[in-house]
């Protein structure tokens, strides 16, 4: 198997085209991180780096040639850009992967999370309360509508994600915003707008594709920043369940979760296949409440990988986070202070304790994916 670390994916996806270039921080972002996929990875799968000049494949213990045999492809999302990367390795030329990646866009569009909650609301019982679904706006009058209306409104645009490409109104719409709006509306055709709601905790399920059948993955606790993506915490599913057992009901959670599965298995399970994550959240609206599905990413997610490194690598002992930190000038030294502050601790061969970063550093280093353990 073929693994790529591209988290220009959701850029990627808005351009929808193969020649796109994307911003160079997402491109540094992909050359300082990749080989953390190596922790993820079986002992016979391959990193593709498109970033890199030298080095382009590694293993998982190191450096690889470039495979002659490849039994499967999984990037960290799939666009455009993606595939003419790896075309222009060998790989993919078939033009089915064309209709592939083309069913994947439209599947990726956050309508997509519209037709789910509309789904779980036929689905589930009646008093189980469901907020109202993101309205699709294309144009500014509907949108002043809508923030006439709701007053604290959440715009986002339909191919984005990690906090990118959310626009806020706080009872008016403001020059600047509507500028913005009209903007994301000439570009991808419409916004989707929602009333904010006062988060308690984000958390996600994860599901895997495969085969056109769907199979829930794991969960997934994460907290988010104002700029997006915080940490996500490294623990069980029993673990995260006992925490959101505090606010909802664990029949709650399993309902949601078989609703979820039959509607990717009907709706997204036969075009696509890999992981994707469904963004939820306990809110407090009167009373509090569960917020089931507020997007749907259909790619790899750090939660997955948090979830993954928790069942593959951590000491039963062991909690954690899962931390992407980011320096402009370097971040050695923060790195070089960390780990003499929590030394690293392995216990049978497991992780037990301090900070670790999941891949190599030097000077030039501006991003990095690590883990702080207790």
């Amino acid at each position: 198997m073929i693994y790529l670390f591209n988290p220009e994916h959701d850029y990627a996806l808005a351009n929808n085209g193969k020649h796109f270039v994307p911003p160079l921080s997402a491109v540094k972002f992909a050359q300082d991180c990749a080989p953390f996929l190596r922790y993820l990875i079986n002992p016979d799968d391959i990193i593709f780096q498109p970033y890199q000049d030298n080095e382009r494949f590694l293993s998982a213990t190191g450096l690889a040639g470039r495979p002659m045999k490849v039994e499967g492809i999984r990037p960290w999302g799939w666009d455009a850009l993606v595939l003419q990367q790896l075309r222009s390795e060998g790989f993919c030329h078939d033009v089915a992967w064309d209709g592939y990646v083309h069913q994947v866009h439209a599947l990726a569009h956050r309508r997509t999370a519209g037709k789910a909650i509309a789904y779980l609301q036929q689905t589930l019982p009646a008093d189980f309360h469901m907020p109202m679904p993101a309205q699709e706006i294309t144009s500014v009058q509907e949108a002043e509508d809508f923030i006439r209306q709701y007053q604290d409104v959440l715009f986002k645009s339909p191919y984005s994600g990690n906090g990118r490409g959310h626009l806020y109104a706080h009872g008016k719409c403001s020059p600047t915003l509507a500028r913005q709006l009209t903007g994301v509306i000439r570009r991808q055709g419409s916004v989707m707008a929602e009333p904010m709601y006062h988060l308690i905790q984000d958390f996600a399920m994860e599901f895997l594709c495969d085969d056109s059948q769907t199979r829930f993955a794991g969960y997934s606790l994460f907290e988010t920043q104002h700029y997006g993506y915080g940490h996500n915490v490294l623990c069980s599913d029993k673990q995260i369940e006992e925490t959101l057992e505090q606010w909802v009901d664990h029949k709650q959670l399993e309902m949601v979760k078989e609703a979820l599965v039959q509607f990717i298995n009907k709706h997204i399970a036969p075009s696509y296949s890999g992981f994707l994550g469904v963004d939820m959240c306990i809110f407090e609206d009167k009373e509090i409440r569960l917020h089931p599905m507020i997007e749907i990413n259909l790619r790899m997610t750090m939660g997955m990988v948090a979830h993954l490194l928790y069942e593959r690598h951590l000491h039963p002992q062991a909690t954690g986070t899962l931390h992407l930190v980011y320096r402009n000038k370097g971040l050695e030294p923060l790195i070089h202070e960390m780990e003499k502050k929590h030394p690293w601790v392995m216990e049978d061969g497991l992780w037990r304790a301090g900070f670790k970063v999941l891949h190599p550093v030097d000077p030039e280093t501006q991003y990095a994916i690590c883990v702080l353990l207790t």
